[in-house]
């Protein structure tokens, strides 16, 4: 026996300078971190998931923001050509009362006209 097996005689595996606790230390501190690998990649993925329903969300929110702006669009178009047609039934009224300013005497108010139309 040499001095190096003798000094590894009375070192029994339990001891934490041997080998085979180094080992096993080693072994145990790798399947710890294959853990927190492994719970890194569940918070991953499940971060993905919730960041793809946001997308689609986003998605969505974004679809009927384009549908209210041409909605907006379409309403504004609609009461522009309801101001326009006022303003030409204004100019034709006064027009008309220009022509003829006896008109509204003769025949009665314009409530009446609409009391008579019903």
């Amino acid at each position: 026996m040499n001095s190096s097996d003798s000094d590894l005689a009375g070192v029994s595996v339990d001891d934490d300078r041997s080998p085979v606790a180094r080992l096993r230390r080693a072994e145990l501190r790798v399947a710890h971190l294959e853990g927190q690998v492994e719970a890194l990649q569940e918070q991953v993925a499940a971060l993905e998931a919730a960041d793809e329903h946001r997308r689609a969300e986003l998605a969505g929110a974004q679809a009927d923001i384009a549908e209210a702006q041409a909605a907006a669009r379409e309403a504004q178009a609609r009461a522009e050509e309801r101001r326009h047609l006022i303003e030409e039934l204004r100019t034709q009224l006064s027009d008309a009362r220009a022509v003829d300013p006896d008109a509204p005497a003769r025949s009665g108010s314009l409530r009446g006209w609409r009391a008579r139309r019903r």
